[in-house]
């Protein structure tokens, strides 16, 4: 048998060189024998993106690119598709990875020099990978025709109407329609499976053979092919394969355990990885309250924001994401590493950092002539790092560069540590100082168990009597529903299903007339599938309950969480009517008091506390335990596979766990020998 292994191996590979390349990039490639935390991050790139590539494969054989049915069949296969919820979290965390990867990645280079000669085009080829990577991300971002990918992509390919004279045309040429269509979205679909990712493998394939043409820095920055053995062998260097492939298998383990950690258990990341408002179809008539693109764009979008005029705001726009591209012609030091750099390398890379994880967080929020101050200070210090790198890597003094390379080199754990606390403080101290935007309306807390059937049984029995003869369900199956709920399926249909046409396996879609809805109440109510995911269980729980009376309003009632919203108190009944108070604090400080948790300014307003002026058939404990249950329920609604997701998180890390340990002890007993 092993003859005829061979035997084939041999006679492929006299027509196809596949050992010889094995050899060339694995086998017989030697690397820096002292390659440390920062040299993890190639690789873990390279596995997000066959993660990338292999779940986006599977996503788009249930994915609809249309605007009718894009959104729904995201939903689909959230719900329907067996474990698709994983294949979708999986991308949509590996997408936010990607980016935080591909910067820490970026950020060794600047701190060892890797762009400098002999490795210009490795660098250049890696830029061009990081902007096939923002389109990549910024069609693909369109794709589940959410709120935020919508209006995101409003305002992103608007900017290039900013562009003199062909401004227009090539805003309509990429929409593909004069407004953003499912036109836009079909075109979108086919860049970001098709064109898109020919372009990246391609891209990958030219920045690792032209690694392996000039070989791997190291954290010295000395090149290892200056001293080799008397067969040839660098002796500074070891073998890529196996040293590095067990030696990465560690850092492998370590992020998957991160990475399946956030995605079992903290998939929307607040808001910052999944949106609140992308749980909300696409709407050309309803504008987001704050657009901004997703966190990965934020620092390039600061800058834009940071210049008042469009013209020259989209100029700096474009040429922040463009001036990394001449690095290796900016930077004139004789040495790579910032090991054996002055203090001038030192600190202009902590202010540049700082900087731009600073420009990061502006872009996430409302602007503010505070913020929008901040951002242009930090859009001058990013600029200045590139524009006068030539004068200060010229001017600084350095150290001497050993011959050979170290293994006690660098800062150190201390040393890594007191860093990261002076970057993180830089950040912190002008974010507070640019302050938090004014005071908000106080949410109400309401933590979700969605492992209380009794809760959940409760809140679909409320929902199904109070709510759903004008709200529907319509990504929701009364089948699913009766199941994870423990409810006998003929209770459900005896009690919980009001259209006797409909079948148990039905969405749970209502019998409202969408057009009579407009006629009676202006606009249809819309489906509350994923209410709780687009707002949040907070705001549900408080505008549930916060209801009062406001006689200037159409139907007598207003709302603290909804100010002016235009539906009724259809809880009337259960609540009684609600009257404003103001809490002594509040009255004696025009409406604002501090919160002593947060310490933030709270708006009260005239309706921060309410008095029943009639009441209902619940008592105010009541009440909200009743709310408690209805929020519950459509915090179900809106990710069915929550509880299955966290039970099967638990064994996964686990398995994560003990691969780790496996790796460690594999990669200890071949490095054992290497000194």
């Amino acid at each position: 048998m092993n003859k005829l292994l061979i035997g084939l191996r041999d006679w492929v590979d006299a027509r196809l060189p596949i050992v010889r390349a094995w050899d060339t990039h694995m086998g017989a490639y030697y690397a820096p024998k002292n390659f440390n935390f920062w040299y993890f991050f190639g690789v873990l790139a390279l596995l997000i993106l066959v993660n990338q590539l292999l779940t986006g494969i599977w996503l788009t054989m249930s994915y609809n690119p249309s605007a009718e049915g894009a959104f729904a069949s995201v939903e689909y296969i959230m719900r329907d598709v067996d474990y698709g919820w994983i294949l979708r979290y999986m991308h949509s965390t590996g997408a936010s990875a990607f980016f935080i990867v591909v910067y820490l990645h970026m950020f060794r280079a600047l701190l060892y020099g890797s762009y400098q000669k002999p490795r210009e085009l490795i660098w250049i080829f890696g830029m061009l990978i990081f902007l096939a990577l923002m389109a990549e991300a910024f069609v693909g971002y369109v794709l589940p025709w959410g709120q935020m990918s919508y209006w995101g992509a409003q305002v992103i390919i608007s900017l290039f109407g900013a562009i003199p004279y062909f401004g227009e045309d090539i805003v309509t040429w990429i929409r593909g329609d004069y407004l953003i269509s499912g036109i836009t979205l079909n075109r979108f679909f086919a860049l970001h499976v098709v064109a898109l990712p020919i372009v990246l493998l391609a891209l990958v394939l030219l920045h690792l053979l032209a690694l392996h043409e000039v070989g791997s820095n190291n954290p010295d920055g000395v090149d290892i092919k200056k001293h080799k053995d008397e067969n040839g062998i660098p002796l500074d260097g070891v073998a890529f394969h196996p040293y590095y492939t067990v030696h990465d298998l560690q850092a492998v383990a370590v992020f998957l355990f991160v990475f399946c950690t956030i995605m079992f258990f903290f998939p929307e990341m607040g808001g910052f990885f999944l949106e609140g408002p992308n749980f909300e179809q696409a709407n050309s008539l309803k504008t987001p309250e704050h657009i901004a693109p997703t966190w990965y764009f934020t620092p390039f979008y600061s800058v834009l924001r940071a210049v008042p005029d469009k013209f020259w705001g989209f100029i700096a726009f474009a040429a922040s994401v463009a001036i990394p591209f001449i690095l290796p012609w900016l930077d004139r030091s004789p040495v790579k590493s910032w090991r054996y750099r002055g203090n001038m390398t030192k600190l202009m890379l902590v202010l540049f950092t700082a900087s731009f994880i600073i420009l990061g967080v502006l872009g996430v929020k409302s602007p503010t002539p505070e913020r929008t101050l901040l951002a242009q200070i930090c859009a001058i210090i990013y600029f200045g790092f590139f524009l006068l790198m030539p004068i200060w890597t010229s001017l600084e003094r350095t150290k001497p560069v050993p011959e050979r390379t170290t293994d006690d080199g660098g800062i150190g754990l201390l040393g890594s540590i007191a860093g990261l606390a002076l970057i993180l403080l830089l950040c912190i101290l002008p974010l507070k100082a640019a302050g938090s935007g004014g005071p908000g309306v106080h949410l109400d807390p309401m933590q979700p168990n969605l492992h209380d059937k009794a809760s959940l049984q409760r809140g679909a029995r409320l929902y199904m009597n109070y709510c759903f003869g004008c709200h529907s369900l319509q990504y929701s199956r009364y089948e699913r529903v009766a199941n994870d709920l423990a409810i006998p399926i003929e209770l459900m249909q005896a009690n919980l299903m009001f259209d006797t046409d409909q079948k148990v396996g039905a969405l749970m879609d209502n019998a409202m007339d969408k057009d009579m809805a407009k006629k009676w109440f202006g606009a249809t109510p819309p489906d509350l599938t994923l209410v709780a995911r687009a707002r949040g269980t907070d705001w549900l729980y408080t505008y549930l309950r916060t209801f009062y009376a406001d006689p200037s309003r159409p139907y007598g009632v207003n709302n603290k969480a909804f100010p002016d919203v235009g539906m009724p108190h259809v809880l009337l009944e259960l609540q009684g009517l609600q009257e404003c108070a103001m809490g002594p604090v509040a009255a004696a400080n025009d409406g604002i008091r501090r919160d002593p948790l947060t310490g933030k300014d709270i708006l009260e307003g005239p309706c921060s506390r309410f008095t029943i002026a009639e009441p209902g058939e619940l008592s105010p404990a009541e009440y909200d335990a009743a709310m408690y249950d209805l929020v519950n329920f459509l915090a179900y609604t809106g990710e069915p596979a929550a509880v299955e997701r966290e039970r099967l998180g638990v064994y996964v890390l686990l398995f994560i766990a003990l691969f780790f340990v496996f790796t460690w002890l594999l990669n200890r007993e071949y490095w054992k020998d290497v000194h």
